[in-house]
C-alpha cells in the first residue's frame, strides 16, 4: 500500500508523504485489528494481500449498517491483484453479512485501475470521489455585477437559508441521497468564528446567489491521505439554479483559494458524489481525483435477524 501511495505521490505531489510511512500505517492498522478483525491471503505462507474494516452503524444516513473498509486498510500485490481481491472479498462478505451488514464500502487509490477493476467485477460501483489540488488562485473572470465577500456573523440567516436549498438539492433527481438536516443560523455564525473555518458568499444585484465553505483541522472530512498539515477543505458548495453557467462557482472558490494562500495553506480538498452531475463537472475541472470510494448494496441480505 505504502509503495501505491507513493507511486500516487510522483502523480499528485501536492500529497503528503504521511501514508508512504509503513510504521504509520502498521499503527492504524493494529488499531482497526483490535476492534474488527480483517483478512489475510496467504500464498505458500507468503502474505500477498489483506483486507480490514470498520463496522459502520447508520451508514451514509440510511439507517443501514454498513462495513467500510479505508484506502489503507487493504492491498494486494500487483501480480494476480484481481484474484487476491476476490479472496479477500469473498470471506469479508460472509463476515459482513454476519455482522448484519447491508451495504459494504471500499475506498481505492485513483491510480490503481487494477484494484478498480477487481472491485468493480465484484459488483461495486463508483459513489464518491476525492480530490485535491494546490493553494493557488484560478484562472478566472468574475461574473459581472457580481460581489464575493468573506461572511461575516450578519449572515447567519443567509447562510440557513441558502443551505436549506442546498441541502433540498440532494433528495432529488438523479442524486436521491438519504435526507440531510441544514444548518440554522446560528450554527453558521459559529461555524464561521472558528479558525481555519470560512464562508465566501456570492451577490448579484445585493441578493444572495450561492456560498462555498471550509474547514480544516480535525474537521476535515474526507480521505485520511488528504488529513495532513496545510489543508484546507470544503464541506459545502451551492449556487442557486439560476445563476449555474456563469462562474459563480469558479469565483467564489478563486477568492477563497487567494485567501487561504495569504494564510499560508498549500493544499485545497474536496469530496464529492459521482451521481451529482453538477458536483462531477465542476470539481473535476480545479481538482485532482486521489481516491475512489465504492460502494456495493447486496439485493439480499439474510442478516441474523431477518434469518
Amino acid at each position: 500500500f505504502c509503495k501505491e501511495v507513493d507511486l500516487l505521490r510522483q502523480q499528485v505531489p501536492v500529497l503528503s508523504n504521511m501514508l508512504v510511512d509503513c510504521a504509520t500505517v502498521t499503527a492504524w492498522l493494529e488499531e482497526m485489528a483490535a476492534r474488527s478483525p480483517g483478512f489475510m491471503a496467504l500464498d505458500q505462507e507468503e502474505l500477498v494481500g489483506y483486507l480490514g474494516w470498520w463496522l459502520v452503524d447508520n451508514f451514509r444516513g440510511t439507517g443501514r449498517r454498513g462495513a467500510y473498509c479505508p484506502e489503507w486498510a487493504h492491498g494486494a500485490y500487483r501480480d494476480h491483484k484481481q484474484h487476491i481481491y476476490q479472496a479477500l472479498y469473498r470471506a469479508a462478505a460472509t463476515a459482513w453479512q454476519e455482522a448484519g451488514c447491508q451495504v459494504h464500502a471500499i475506498t481505492l487509490l485513483a491510480h490503481d485501475h487494477a484494484a478498480e477493476k477487481a472491485w468493480f467485477w465484484q459488483g461495486f460501483g463508483l459513489a464518491v470521489i476525492d480530490a485535491v489540488r494546490a493553494v493557488q488562485p484560478l484562472d478566472v473572470t468574475y461574473p459581472a455585477g457580481m460581489t464575493i465577500r468573506p461572511a461575516t456573523e450578519v449572515d447567519g440567516a443567509t447562510l440557513e437559508t441558502l443551505d436549506a436549498e442546498h441541502t433540498a438539492h440532494y433528495v432529488q433527481s438523479p442524486i436521491f441521497m438519504a435526507p440531510r438536516r441544514s444548518c440554522k443560523a446560528v450554527v453558521w455564525q459559529q461555524f464561521s468564528m472558528q479558525t481555519p473555518n470560512g464562508v465566501w458568499l456570492a451577490f448579484a444585484d445585493r441578493q444572495p446567489v450561492g456560498f462555498i465553505s471550509f474547514v480544516g483541522g480535525d474537521e476535515l472530512d474526507g480521505i485520511d491521505l488528504l488529513r495532513m498539515d496545510g489543508v484546507i477543505g470544503i464541506n459545502g458548495a451551492y449556487v442557486r439554479p439560476a445563476y449555474r453557467g456563469r462562474g459563480v462557482a469558479a469565483a467564489l472558490l478563486d477568492a477563497a483559494l487567494r485567501a487561504y494562500a495569504a494564510l499560508g495553506m498549500t493544499g485545497c480538498a474536496v469530496n464529492f458524489e459521482s451521481f451529482n452531475p453538477e458536483a462531477a463537472i465542476f470539481w473535476t475541472r480545479y481538482f485532482t481525483p486521489v481516491c475512489l470510494s465504492l460502494l456495493r448494496v447486496p439485493e439480499w441480505l439474510a442478516t441474523p435477524h431477518q434469518a
